[in-house]
């Protein structure tokens, strides 16, 4: 089966720097890549970006100065990493696998998703 695995929930401030772990089972975390998605409440679901080895990653254009993707291997985890986060950025994250393991059926489709990080930046 597949898993992925992320931290519920994440508070931080203004300006910060922030790392959200996503611990993946169940394939090559160097070989499939991984995408990330968030959303905001009250907006529609936004994709952030994806991670298919060390050497091969990409950011949706407006967040190239804000995030970047790495990866462990040793421990199947890929990290969404982020910088001088503000209000506007408090959403949803989720890593997902990609591509689905079966696309024309929900249900397998849904257990490529993680539960997702509601990840909160919380002003002064």
């Amino acid at each position: 089966d597949i898993t992925l695995t992320q931290p519920g929930s994440m508070v931080v401030s203004p300006g910060e720097s922030v790392t959200i772990p996503c611990k993946v089972a169940g394939y090559s975390v160097t070989s499939t890549c991984t995408n990330w998605i968030r959303h905001s409440e009250g907006k529609a679901m936004e994709w952030i970006g994806y991670l298919c080895s060390s050497s091969s990653s990409g950011t949706t254009d407006s967040l190239k100065s804000k995030i970047s993707f790495t990866v462990d291997s040793s421990s199947s985890t890929v990290f969404l990493q982020g910088k001088n986060f503000q209000t506007e950025d408090t959403a949803v994250y989720y890593c997902a696998r990609y591509p689905h393991s079966d696309t024309n059926h929900r249900q397998s489709c849904a257990k490529t998703y993680s539960l997702g990080t509601y990840f909160i930046v919380h002003g002064n």
